[in-house]
């Protein structure tokens, strides 16, 4: 073979594997920039669900907090109430022990009116 022959050939080769190098270069720098791309998607979609489920446990932390607070001023509200009935049939109670009494002292003047 001749050395002509022989140099076309090497640079024939190294154009080819040159070639098939940068093919195979891009598709490794595809396949890996696909790969970043997933796992970023998967990592946005974790992140993602996770602000849903810390958002939906709060709202129902939330939840739980005012229904103790409004159950709390409901008490609150009929301790009042139970209190204010209270003392208004304690005032009631003394109203008519005194109307009694007025009763009792009245009948008792009419009584000395008469015998005057």
């Amino acid at each position: 073979m001749s050395p002509i022959i022989t140099v076309l050939l090497v640079l024939v080769a190294a154009a080819v594997c040159g070639a098939l190098g940068f093919y195979l270069g891009g598709e490794n720098r595809k396949r890996t920039a696909e790969a970043k791309i997933g796992s970023a998607e998967d990592e946005a979609k974790r992140i993602v669900n996770d602000a849903i489920k810390t958002a939906e446990a709060k709202r129902k932390e939330t939840i739980v907090e005012a229904k103790d607070e409004a159950f709390k001023l409901k008490s609150e509200a009929d301790k009042e109430i139970k209190d204010r009935r209270a003392e208004i049939t304690r005032q009631e109670r003394r109203m008519d022990q005194k109307e009694e009494a007025l009763d009792k002292r009245t009948a008792a003047m009419e009584r000395k009116e008469e015998d005057l």
